[in-house]
């Protein structure tokens, strides 16, 4: 069947959305330029500025696509888990596969240029919000109701962010997986399900 021109019209605007995302990816925001944005997406100049007229209307844009993009990944990833007795460790090693995605390396550069930009911050704050309340609906279908779990969550989020920010610079794997294994840890005494004893424990046996 043809496609109508709405059809066209969306597959067209997804197509420039996507370019948008690779560049943030793989330039970063500064980079994103219109002429970056073109050449990826193979289409006439005339074509994008039908669509997004300015470089902000296409960056507001762009918020909401990998917001979309995120949105689907991270429900996927946290929809297939478990909720067997190692449901803590899955639900944090599930949001860890998403905040070291390409996906979040966009929202990351987003999140940057927002700081000195009131219209791409108004677009990101309604976005991430939505974001997280997936994280927190599904560690409670994980999890259960305790309501210390959203804190946990909370937790969660701000530790993963800053081992994104730092391994920017330190690329040290092994102590990001050392971190990482102690927060689960960490977040099983914070829920009652470990003795605080226990926290180093595992760390000791491997002369960490």
């Amino acid at each position: 069947m043809r496609r109508t021109q709405a059809q066209r019209s969306g597959a067209t605007r997804a197509r420039i959305l996507d370019a948008t995302l690779q560049a943030l990816v793989e330039r970063g925001y500064a980079e994103t330029t219109t002429a970056e944005v073109l050449a990826r997406a193979d289409v006439p100049r005339g074509t994008l500025l039908h669509h997004f007229p300015t470089k902000v209307d296409l960056l507001v844009a762009s918020v909401q696509h990998v917001a979309r993009r995120r949105l689907g990944a991270l429900d996927a990833e946290l929809s297939a888990l478990d909720g067997d007795a190692d449901a803590l460790d899955a639900f944090v090693d599930g949001v860890w596969h998403h905040f070291s995605s390409p996906l979040f390396w966009a929202a990351l550069e987003l999140w940057n240029a927002a700081r000195t930009d009131p219209e791409l911050r108004a677009a990101l704050m309604p976005v991430e919000k939505e974001i997280f309340g997936v994280l927190h609906e599904r560690a409670r279908a994980l999890l259960g109701p305790d309501p210390r779990v959203a804190t946990v969550v909370q937790m969660t989020f701000e530790m993963m962010t800053g081992l994104v920010m730092t391994g920017i610079v330190s690329g040290e794997l092994g102590r990001r997986e050392l971190l990482i294994r102690r927060w689960k840890r960490a977040a099983a005494i914070l829920l009652g399900r470990r003795d605080p004893d226990t926290l180093l424990e595992r760390d000791r046996a491997k002369g960490n």
